[in-house]
């Protein structure tokens, strides 16, 4: 069990810090998209960098799984980078991992940590990070995400990634639609990511357990009896166990498969006897409107408001 307390938390983000781009995961098939979002990352003060082998494509993958690697750990422990931005998500991250050496990755657990963003097929590294560096984590936009985002996500990026102070996750103030499945309040360290993901880690040694924990997940692209079939294999990995409450994020572009079940239906019958508080819709995911939240630190979800608090600092000041 991860002691979440003892994560080290990077320095916030500001004006001139330097920013490593990585495509871990699925090649851009559309560079354009890496521009635009370089773009609002130099807006928002930030100096990027890319690394080298970001725009390198090989089928549905960036490009070699060892290069991908070599890319991960030099963004990582390049004394000079203080943060690690993934450029999109996709597939490749569980290929990316197997393709790190023995002693590699480990040889980078007395760094400072810096932050680490990105979302989606990103869940694979950020439990890669936090089980194994002791780093708070960010989930929110890749590069290519930034492309065309409205404020509601970059203001959530700065608030999560250059303000030193505690903010919360609201519903969009045009987008208000909030669904309390169980309602209450829960308070613990948050974990979570992309549902399928989440689910693909079960029995490996990342496998995420939210004992003591508010967990979050979200999805794209997947069907109510895929969504069904995750859930039931987290149920059934014994992963939920002890789990304090759940805010489910964005479950986007759902194919609508002949007889089927609403996904609402689906996690009363399966987060229902839980007994937990349970909101559905929060802006965390692959939505038109996304978050920005830190893994690993305290938060109070309040299912009733549909709020998720994030109650200390997810990012510290330098002296």
């Amino acid at each position: 069990m991860i002691d979440d307390s003892a994560l080290r938390r990077p320095p916030r983000l500001g004006p001139g810090a330097r920013v490593g781009v990585i495509a871990p995961s699925s090649g851009l098939l559309e560079p354009s998209r890496l521009a635009r979002g370089v773009a609002q990352l130099e807006q928002l003060g930030l100096e990027v960098v890319l690394g080298a082998h970001v725009r390198d494509v090989r089928g549905y993958l960036a490009g070699e799984d060892r290069a991908r690697a070599e890319d991960l750990l030099w963004a990582l422990g390049d004394p000079s980078i203080d943060a690690v931005w993934c450029a999109r998500g996709g597939y490749g991250a569980q290929r990316t991992v197997a393709a790190l050496r023995p002693g590699e990755l480990e040889a980078l657990a007395d760094r400072p940590a810096k932050v680490f963003i990105g979302f989606s097929d990103i869940t694979i590294l950020h439990a890669l990070i936090v089980q194994r560096l002791g780093w708070v984590t960010f989930y929110g936009p890749g590069v290519t995400s930034l492309a065309s985002r409205d404020a509601f996500t970059l203001d959530g990026v700065r608030r999560a990634l250059f303000d030193a102070t505690p903010y919360a996750v609201t519903a969009h103030p045009e987008d208000p639609w909030m669904s309390t499945l169980r309602p209450g309040i829960a308070e613990g360290p948050l974990s979570g990511g992309c549902l399928t993901l989440l689910a693909a880690l079960a029995g490996t040694p990342l496998q995420m357990n939210f004992a003591r924990r508010i967990c979050f997940f979200e999805e794209v692209h997947e069907s109510a009896y895929a969504v069904d079939r995750a859930l039931s294999q987290l149920l059934a990995a014994g992963c939920l166990e002890g789990c304090r409450g759940i805010a489910i994020g964005d479950h986007t572009d759902v194919p609508d498969e002949g007889p089927t079940l609403g996904l609402e239906q689906v996690f009363e019958d399966l987060l229902g006897p839980l007994g937990i508080p349970v909101c559905f819709y929060l802006p965390i995911g692959h939505g038109e409107h996304l978050a920005t939240i830190p893994l690993g630190v305290p938060v109070r979800l309040d299912a009733d408001a549909g709020t998720l608090s994030v109650l200390e600092s997810p990012v510290r000041c330098l002296p």
